[in-house]
């Protein structure tokens, strides 16, 4: 019996412990989202929760440039990932690109996008605001079914960033491939 609760403690300890605690970049604070689907090893670029209570997280590993390390967008929960993208660890150029969109001086963001068949996925950091959309674009028209605003960020712990704005530092969008062209257009509809 003993055996038999020593080995369940060893399984809750070894399965869950690593939902429990934050990533090791994030400040653990009471107003700031403290868990993330990045791994340990990962760098953080996005990590939010949406208004849906869903965790959206853009996690790297050795990106320095579009040709090296891997990129992954997860969505879901610790624990409980319904989305991954992509499922291997290549490198990110063809899969994941950046748009800078101004609308005016003071009303700019970037983008950090990506298809999986007919839909975009879009991660937005606009105005010090961020959100997560996806769109059907199999037709000249493309159809919005999803949009979620990012409710709770992360901080990190270098300089207290928040992790739905990182997509605005040049640090992190100029590792990606840059597209020119407005990829809302319903003439752009793939990389």
């Amino acid at each position: 019996m003993k055996l038999r609760r020593l080995l369940l403690a060893l399984i809750v300890n070894v399965v869950f412990v690593s939902t429990v605690y934050a990533h090791p970049s994030i400040v653990k604070e009471d107003d700031t989202l403290n868990r993330t689907l990045c791994q340990d090893d990962e760098d953080i670029y996005f990590n939010a929760q949406l208004e849906n209570g869903k965790l959206a997280s853009l996690c790297a590993y050795q990106h320095y440039s579009p040709d090296t390390g891997y990129v992954k967008y997860r969505y879901g929960d610790v624990g409980s990932v319904e989305l991954e993208f992509p499922s291997d660890k290549k490198p990110p150029r063809g899969r994941f690109l950046t748009y800078h969109s101004r609308l005016s001086p003071s009303l700019q963001g970037h983008w950090v996008y990506f298809y999986i068949n007919d839909y975009r996925y879009l991660l937005s950091s606009f105005n010090r605001g961020c959100s997560v959309s996806v769109h059907d674009v199999s037709s000249i028209k493309s159809v919005r079914l999803f949009l979620e605003r990012c409710e709770k960020q992360s901080k990190l712990k270098v300089d207290r960033r928040r992790t739905g704005l990182l997509l605005d530092e040049a640090e992190v969008y100029e590792k990606f491939p840059e597209q020119s062209q407005d990829p809302t257009e319903p003439q752009f509809h793939s990389p």
